[in-house]
């Protein structure tokens, strides 16, 4: 066991001792969601697989790993990706990324500038704000230039262009749990569509118009002799088709590593109990394959239409911290 432990990489948290789970979650940042577009559009044309993501990401130094945000490292993973495979070189990106602090630095100087002649001239009249308009006064973190020159140096390849940016953040923001809901309540009123959803999630998804890719999506049914809830100790690998983007507990050091370990204390903290005599069985995805919980469908509820059924479905319910809704 001894031995174990010591091979275990820093990154893999499953089993870990950690504290409790922190269930707070933020608005991505628009520089974290141009991340988040950039490693979709790399992966579509071929220049990143999720594998080799996670390896990039796994081979940060434990000190650096502890330091660094989610998108942080995401954005570490993608640049190290573009240097294995001679897209770019290190030379380019660190004259891109003293190109874009110089250039950040002349526009909040000519902003502060404008700013101090306005007092003068007691002048009230809102003039155009020459910085960039989704970042914050103070300096931009390593990696949030690191983003800008990456991407632009993108843009100046031919590689992607501002518009494929765009559009991947709208499909972004277009994937919710609602998606998911439509899939559950489906499957709650058609036994034919529940059957094949459960064999092969992926398929069945398609049927509703819903895409996955080419990820394996296994469903797991919660009956009143199992619960199941789903992790992800090595990353944060998640089946955004169906849930959106995961929320930032999922992503935590104490999520990751207490699920497997005690998912019932960790439930608890949900607000959700969990009687004795049912079983819990905790999942780890992989790079290539997700989860996807069909929660109980509450009582009570019979006869009701799909859409109307939906509205139960959560998106912590398909995770499997929490039961779906109760009618009201």
């Amino acid at each position: 066991m001894r031995e174990f432990q010591d091979m275990r990489s820093h990154h893999d948290m499953g089993g870990q001792p950690a504290g409790p789970v922190e269930r707070g979650e933020h608005v991505l940042a628009i520089w974290e969601k141009r991340v988040d577009a950039l490693a979709m559009l790399l992966g579509e044309r071929g220049l990143r697989r999720v594998d080799e993501a996670r390896r990039q990401i796994e081979a940060l130094a434990p000190n650096a790993y502890d330091a660094m945000t989610y998108y942080e490292r995401w954005m570490a993973a993608i640049g190290s990706g573009l240097l294995a495979r001679g897209v770019v070189t290190a030379d380019e990106i660190a004259r891109a990324m003293s190109e874009v602090e110089a250039r950040l630095l002349a526009e909040r100087a000519a902003h502060d500038g404008l700013d101090h002649d306005h007092d003068h001239a007691h002048d009230h009249a809102h003039l155009p704000h020459p910085k960039q308009p989704d970042e914050e006064d103070a300096p931009l973190a390593y990696y949030q230039v690191m983003e800008i020159a990456v991407r632009e140096l993108l843009i100046a390849k031919g590689i992607i262009s501002p518009a494929d940016i765009r559009r991947a953040i709208e499909r972004m923001d277009g994937r919710t749990p609602d998606q998911g809901a439509r899939v559950v309540a489906k499957a709650w009123t058609d036994p034919a569509f529940k059957a094949r959803l459960l064999l092969n999630g992926a398929a069945a998804c398609r049927e509703l118009g819903i895409d996955m890719g080419e990820t394996h999506l296994v469903v797991l049914e919660n009956t009143p002799e199992l619960h199941n809830i789903v992790v992800c100790t090595l990353c944060s690998c998640y089946p955004r088709m169906v849930l959106g983007l995961p929320p930032d507990w999922y992503k935590s050091r104490a999520y990751r590593s207490r699920v497997v370990r005690e998912p019932r204390a960790v439930l608890a903290e949900f607000g959700t109990a969990i009687p004795d005599n049912v079983a819990v069985r905790a999942h780890d995805s992989t790079a290539d394959m997700r989860y996807l919980v069909l929660p109980e469908r509450p009582k009570g509820t019979e006869g009701w239409s799909e859409e109307r059924l939906a509205g139960l479905v959560t998106r912590d319910s398909m995770i499997g911290v929490a039961r779906a809704s109760e009618p009201g």
